[in-house]
């Protein structure tokens, strides 16, 4: 799989944010996006069985990011994986 980075601006609670999102396969093969919000720290977002979405697996950063926030990014990022399959 190709490493692709996008970045793309949304916005969440009235605020606008500045995303940039790179796709990797982890050692298990799985895709996951190193996910960097306002040049933050970078946080792991990966499928969630439980969610049935994409979601925030590791987020080292205080504060992490508001859930309404990560709900816009997942479904980003949820269209950034199906755009990338059907290239």
């Amino acid at each position: 799989m190709k490493t692709v980075t996008e970045i793309f601006e949304i916005i969440a609670e009235g605020k606008p944010y500045m995303v940039k999102a790179t796709s990797f396969l982890n050692g298990m093969e799985k895709l996951r996006f190193r996910v960097s919000v306002n040049n933050s720290p970078v946080c792991i977002f990966g499928w969630d069985e439980g969610l049935d979405r994409f979601a925030i697996l590791k987020d080292a950063r205080d504060p992490e990011i508001h859930p309404a926030t990560e709900m816009i990014i997942a479904r980003k990022l949820e269209n950034m994986f199906a755009k990338n399959q059907a290239a």
